[in-house]
């Protein structure tokens, strides 16, 4: 049976269009993983300013109020370690503090991270600590863009770090999402819940919580830790320059 052209007419028109609409769909595809870092800063210029403007105004400058003094509080803290360390013989570094945003935080972001609204132009880079104020560290900066940073929680899944239990006992902590990680210790070692770990450092910083201590009988105890902050609370924090 012969087809008329004005039944074929139909098909031909549908099919063309079926095409271009995959070519459009590869173009696409290709200028997303061409132009991947460009998009995300264009993003978060335009995301700064309206996250600002969301959470903007007289509550916002009581809790930064709030937030300096809390912060003048631990800095005080710590510039007594400090100090007692230089009457000892061995002054630690103070680190150059950038004061930044929470913009995002899970679930808005990839478990485990933040997205801060100080960046390249504000002085961060990537590999710069993070602190939830005073010496409560919780990441490093992962990516960089002109006004904000994207941060990777010492939480975050297959996230590995070495740390100092009690500031004294070397362990491997390693993420396992969710504000929680997990390390292992010989059987002997003397540990239990409320303990602290330390980054390595003569300036130090206070990592993660002992929050469950699992002894069995094998040569080996396995310590679960949580961040030092909450991170649904937090609404600041802080850029270490200077890495312990």
């Amino acid at each position: 049976m012969m087809i008329s052209n004005r039944t074929s007419a139909p098909i031909v028109r549908a099919r063309r269009a079926r095409f271009v609409a995959f070519c459009v769909l590869v173009v696409l595809l290709a200028a997303a993983a061409l132009w991947r870092a460009p998009l995300t800063q264009l993003l978060w210029s335009v995301a700064a300013p309206l996250m600002h403007f969301r959470y903007g105004g007289t509550g916002l400058e009581a809790e930064l109020a709030s937030t300096t003094a809390l912060l003048a509080d631990r800095n005080a803290l710590y510039q007594e370690n400090l100090d007692l360390k230089a009457r000892l013989g061995r002054p630690g570094i103070a680190p150059v503090r950038i004061l930044g945003a929470v913009l995002l935080r899970p679930p808005a972001t990839p478990y485990d991270t933040l997205v801060i609204d100080a960046g390249k132009e504000e002085g961060a880079v990537v590999g710069d600590y993070v602190s939830a104020g005073g010496s409560a560290l919780v990441g490093t900066i992962s990516e960089v863009y002109a006004h904000a940073a994207r941060v990777r929680l010492f939480s975050a899944p297959g996230e590995k770090y070495n740390a100092l239990l009690r500031g004294s006992v070397p362990l491997s902590i390693e993420g396992q999402g969710g504000g929680s990680m997990v390390a292992q210790a010989p059987s002997g070692t003397v540990v239990s819940a409320g303990d602290t770990a330390l980054v390595p450092g003569i300036a130090g910083g206070l990592a993660a919580r002992v929050t469950q201590v699992d002894k069995t009988e094998s040569s080996f105890v396995t310590i679960y830790f949580q961040l030092p902050a909450d991170l649904f609370m937090l609404r600041f924090v802080e850029v270490w320059k200077n890495t312990p």
